[in-house]
């Protein structure tokens, strides 16, 4: 059961972008960018800020695994696949 809307609009831009905007603090952010420095400049990308956050989000997206259930019965679904269309763009759906 979803408790509020708003995760689900998380999960669509996650799904979608492979990042959720305003998620982490600017030192996180820092923190979590030099942590990816090393692996970007490994892989032969620059070191710049944008470059190397680019790499972070493909990353997660390359790694990242959602297992998202929602019944199918109903107006809710239908509702929520049309609010948040990487529900179903971005997924593989098992009937």
């Amino acid at each position: 059961q979803i408790v509020k809307e708003s995760f689900l609009e998380d999960i669509n831009n996650l799904l979608n972008s492979g990042e959720v905007p305003n998620l982490m603090e600017t030192e996180d952010m820092e923190r979590i960018l030099s942590a990816v420095r090393p692996l970007a400049k490994a892989a032969g990308k620059p070191e710049g800020r944008d470059a190397v956050y680019a790499h972070f989000v493909q990353l997660v997206r390359e790694n990242l695994h959602i297992v998202l259930c929602m019944s199918p019965i109903g107006d809710a679904f239908r509702v929520r696949c049309r609010m948040f269309p990487s529900l179903v763009n971005c997924c593989t759906i098992d009937w």
